[in-house]
């Protein structure tokens, strides 16, 4: 079957009145909001720049892309793809904003083109506060980053934008949700579709809410057959399963998923998945908020001990260095401390 960057290339030179807005158009551009567009894009609501403009600023800006992670290297191929592409040339991008700080990760920007309007969220980056915060998400409601995305939501979208779609990858899936959810009333009747590829979900108490029920009726959800990280927290049970051309972990890269035109192939989760759907959700449900905060910060006070500075970093090794670190934590109890170990082996089950 075809992959993504076979679907851009055939798909080049058809705009989209010629082939419609669809599910994998919607997945390239949660990846290429993962590029740093910070000084090519506006920041301003109103002012905007030509999507193939940004592309070739974007490209001779960072001509060197040997020291970057591997998707981040796999999102500036694609880019070099779609640099030409009459399909994606006429789309206006708007408002971007990204913040990087001790307290939260986030990027967004907003597109327009063909009479509909579409906000990405970037997934967690590299840097160990947005790691920090993806497990936070199992604590608190909203996290810094979620806080951020629907107040973002509420301000990029105006009178003029009639048809609306709201999306992202891993982190960014669950961002897109959350805005969703928490968007302002005008607003959310405007959106026609949620996409979550492969994003963490929520914790009970927003799971059973008012404002999840009425988001998850917009959600179209996609992970990877041997998903991670879209098998955290209570999640749609209504999501498609997609194949991929790599295995384990690596099938978090949306960037290797199978297509047929802009439709996904269609694949079965692996028993490991689900497994891990049913385990991630019993071991959270076993930890009050107290014990989720100690066991959290102790997980990142371990990575700083061992000298982890980058998510990249974070290998099956350092896992079990890690592992091995736990019992000279003197803040926990033994209980806690064996749920800490529980959690590190979850880790290394799911590289």
């Amino acid at each position: 079957m075809a992959s993504i960057h076979e679907y851009v290339k055939y798909y080049k030179n058809l705009s989209f009145e010629e082939v419609s807005f669809n599910d994998v158009d919607s997945m390239i551009f949660t990846q290429v909001v993962y590029a740093d567009f910070y000084d090519i894009i506006p920041s301003e609501k109103g002012k905007y720049i030509l999507f193939e403009d940004a592309i070739r600023l974007f490209l001779r800006k960072y001509e060197n892309i040997k020291n970057v992670p591997k998707f981040i290297r796999e999102v500036y191929n694609l880019l070099y793809q779609l640099r030409d592409s009459k399909r994606y040339q006429n789309i206006k991008m708007y408002h971007y904003v990204k913040v990087v700080d001790d307290e939260k990760q986030f990027c967004a920007f907003t597109l327009r083109f063909s009479g509909l309007s579409y906000v990405v969220y970037e997934g967690t980056d590299t840097s160990m506060i947005g790691w920090k915060e993806d497990f936070m998400l199992a604590n608190i409601f909203p996290v810094s980053a979620q806080r951020m995305a629907y107040q973002y939501l509420n301000d990029t979208i105006g009178f003029f934008d009639h048809t609306v779609f709201v999306g992202g990858h891993s982190k960014g899936g669950n961002l897109a949700m959350t805005a969703a959810m928490l968007a302002n009333q005008v607003v959310r009747l405007k959106i026609k579709t949620v996409y979550n590829f492969d994003g963490p979900g929520f914790r009970v108490k927003e799971f059973g809410t008012l404002a999840y029920q009425r988001m998850a009726r917009k959600l179209k959800m996609f992970v990877p057959e041997d998903s991670t990280v879209g098998m955290l927290l209570l999640h749609t049970p209504s999501y498609h399963v997609v194949k991929s051309n790599v295995v384990g972990l690596w099938q978090h890269d949306a960037l290797s998923w199978e297509c047929f035109g802009g439709v996904f192939i269609e694949g079965a989760l692996t028993k490991r998945s689900v497994s891990l759907e049913k385990s991630n959700i019993d071991f959270i449900a076993s930890l009050d908020e107290e014990e989720r905060t100690k066991i959290i910060d102790t997980i990142f006070t371990i990575f700083d001990k061992l000298g982890i500075k980058d998510t990249s970093e974070i290998k099956i090794p350092k896992l079990n260095q890690a592992i091995t670190l736990v019992k000279e934590i003197t803040t926990l109890d033994s209980d806690s401390r064996h749920k800490l170990v529980t959690l590190l082996k979850m880790l290394v089950k799911g590289m």
